[in-house]
């Protein structure tokens, strides 16, 4: 017992007197802390931990499982598209008729016009390279001079 004693002694203790003058010196105000900051804070309620963790958890699993159902489905009708298994409407075989049509036509109009798509393109310097030239045939000087004695501006 003598240790615990001799402990207590050595720490100060502050009278009222002393914290008053310490905080007229600092200028302190005690103001209380609301409950929210305090440094013990209440357990969580299970509702909130459910809220925090388990419907998280159970939106992911929900949504994977959707999404996945949804892939595997598309890939299967797809599959099924590709390989004819899939009947189409009424509207559907008519479009695709009309549509077939229409390149018919144009198939027929493009090899009767014998179209060439391998025609080159001119480049911009090379139109500009024509027009000078055009420009410098209708204006030499004996085409200029007859279009003056005829009086065509």
């Amino acid at each position: 017992m003598a240790t615990s004693t001799s402990t207590q002694a050595k720490q100060p203790v502050a009278t009222d007197s002393q914290l008053k003058s310490f905080q007229e010196q600092y200028k302190f105000t005690s103001k209380k802390r609301p409950a929210s900051s305090s440094i013990v804070q209440a357990a969580p309620t299970s509702f909130h931990i459910f809220v925090r963790a388990g419907l998280p958890l159970l939106i992911f699993a929900v949504g994977g499982s959707y999404v996945l159902k949804s892939a595997v489905e598309g890939k299967n009708t797809e599959r099924d598209k590709s390989r004819g298994l899939i009947s189409k409407s009424e509207r559907q075989a008519r479009l695709d008729a009309e549509r077939d049509d229409m390149v018919e036509k144009l198939n027929k109009k493009i090899n009767a016009q014998e179209f060439d798509n391998t025609k080159r393109i001119e480049r911009p310097e090379e139109i500009l390279e024509r027009r000078m030239k055009e420009r410098e045939e209708r204006n030499r000087w004996y085409r200029r001079s007859w279009r003056w004695i005829t009086g065509q501006s």
